[in-house]
């Protein structure tokens, strides 16, 4: 004869199993947790620069907060405790870099500088950038001669160095801030390049002082073939510097007695049939101060308004024709430079020399 087992138990232990399965399988649903917000923004002023000239540019790092203004989507949730940012090998011009830091809210940073990157950083845990809050970065530097927009890649973390830093933050900003080196002050022998087309201008004469040498820009004169330049014009319009150059004194310019001679060198760049001495230069001076110049073909400088302000322009003669201002020298080098230790037979480049009157930097 044989006994029944009560069957009780063992239902009582799958139910609770059960329940427990239950529990395992909601749990993560619940206890989920929402991401931290991490937003910040990044600016510097001036976004300007001129070469070869001390100046100081403040770039700010803000938190993101509340209230929330554009770029910012959110107001972040975390402080930021530490500031990265590597600077444009154009203004790292050491001795003269200096950087400095001051926090809003009365937070406690510092900056340092090493092998071109700035760190800035809370000195304690409490002087973090709290939602809304913002760090001045300060850079001192004597920017190259070399035009372009220079980026200042910059990163925030919330975590001090000397600690947890994985809390890596969005940059927020439209971009990352930058600087454009727009020209060059320039003393007497000095020189400046283009990066993107590799025309090199120098400047001689016993000036004392700077002028200013800016490459490109959206506004120059006009020589191109019409009823005052005809063929000529034609001829300019092929065969032409590849950057215009603008020369304007600095606030330090000091005349000098001898002329002042500009000199272009750029790769040899022609249309079929055509070799360096092809090449002409159109020329601007500001009609106030001077008189109209002689042109090649026995004509004189016109009246031309460039940036709302009147110039005399024409088409430089060869300076055995006329005056200055005037083109001096006109050839074929294997350049870049005076230097034949330098020189490149595969690299042709066309020199040529403009002469102006003692104490005129102008030319464009």
């Amino acid at each position: 004869m044989s006994l029944l087992r009560p069957k009780l138990p063992r239902l009582a232990f799958v139910a609770m199993s059960l329940i427990l399965m239950g529990a395992l399988v909601a749990a993560p649903s619940v206890s989920g947790a929402k991401g931290a917000v991490k937003q910040f923004t990044a600016t510097i002023t001036p976004d300007t620069a001129t070469g070869g000239v001390a100046d100081t540019w403040t770039e700010q790092v803000k938190n993101c907060g509340t209230p929330i203004e554009d770029p910012c989507t959110a107001a972040s949730t975390i402080a930021i405790g530490q500031v990265r940012i590597t600077v444009p090998a154009e203004f790292r011009s050491e001795p003269d870099f200096s950087v400095t830091a001051s926090a809003s809210d009365g937070n406690n940073w510092t900056a340092s500088y090493n092998s071109g990157v700035i760190v800035a950083q809370a000195v304690t845990g409490n002087d973090k950038l709290n939602s809304g809050e913002f760090v001045d970065i300060a850079i001192q530097a004597i920017p190259e001669c070399i035009a372009g927009s220079k980026v200042f890649t910059t990163t925030a973390v919330g975590g001090l160095p000397n600690g947890p830093n994985n809390q890596t933050f969005l940059l927020i900003s439209p971009s990352q801030p930058s600087v454009t080196i727009a020209g060059c002050q320039l003393a007497s022998g000095g020189s400046a390049t283009d990066p993107e087309t590799g025309q090199t201008e120098t400047i001689e004469g016993n000036f004392t002082g700077h002028v200013n040498v800016i490459f490109g820009g959206d506004t120059g004169p006009d020589c191109s073939s019409d009823a005052d330049f005809g063929a000529l014009g034609n001829q300019w319009e092929a065969y032409h510097l590849p950057t215009q150059v603008t020369i304007t004194p600095a606030d330090d310019f000091h005349a000098g007695s001898q002329d002042k001679i500009s000199t272009s060198e750029f790769p040899l760049v022609t249309p079929p049939g055509g070799d360096s001495s092809w090449y002409l230069i159109c020329f601007a001076v500001p009609q106030a101060g001077h008189s109209a110049f002689e042109t090649r073909g026995g004509g004189t400088a016109i009246s031309q308004t460039i940036g709302g302000i009147p110039h005399f322009v024409g088409i430089l003669a060869s300076c055995v024709d006329a005056p200055t201002p005037c083109v001096s020298e006109q050839f074929l080098t294997t350049g870049p430079g005076t230097n034949p230790s330098l020189w490149d037979p595969t690299q042709d480049r066309v020199h040529i020399a403009i002469r102006m009157d003692p104490g005129d930097p102008y030319k464009r």
